[in-house]
């Protein structure tokens, strides 16, 4: 059993989301990930989406993923999934070409708009870290990097590291 009842995850079964803003990882891809970020900053506070090159990624593009910023609808903004790697997508399902609330009941989503504003606020990386609570894939551990990515100033995108691995779930 999964431990969702009617297929829905209770806030007593959702583990906690873990910030690390010092960026401490765990996991290989991660790392890679947020090297590669650091080393197109180029003095700025983010690289733009033009300033990534897939075959710098080559090592790590299945756990890459690119989220649009969406302004354009209140009261929050819409995250949309350009890129979804695959290994982000084994655990998900396809994703990549729609927004979080097509695809995530309302307690993922939550959760995943609290990561994606914690970035934009801060305009800062962050490494976080939890257990999945989606569908039946509960005994799921998760490392993801997300960074800005933006021009002049404004961000536009969000860069993201996806990892997941068996470890301590129901």
């Amino acid at each position: 059993m999964s431990g969702a009842t009617g297929g829905r995850i209770t806030r007593a079964q959702t583990q906690p989301l873990q910030f690390d803003w010092e960026l401490h990882f765990a996991r290989e891809a991660t790392r890679l990930a947020s090297t590669y970020w650091h080393s197109r900053l180029d003095g700025r506070a983010m690289p733009s989406r033009a300033d990534l090159n897939p075959a710098a990624m080559r090592n790590f593009t299945q756990n890459i993923g690119l989220i649009e910023v969406r302004r354009d609808s209140a009261p929050h903004v819409e995250y949309f999934i350009r890129r979804a790697g695959s290994d982000w997508e084994k655990v998900f399902g396809c994703m990549t070409g729609r927004f979080i609330h097509e695809f995530l009941p309302p307690e993922i989503e939550m959760r995943w708009r609290r990561v994606f504003d914690a970035v934009r606020e801060k305009v800062a990386p962050v490494r976080v870290t939890t257990g999945i609570q989606f569908q039946a894939k509960t005994w799921l551990t998760t490392e993801m990097f997300v960074a800005p990515l933006g021009e002049s100033g404004e961000q536009n995108m969000l860069f993201l590291a996806f990892t997941a691995w068996s470890g301590g779930g129901r």
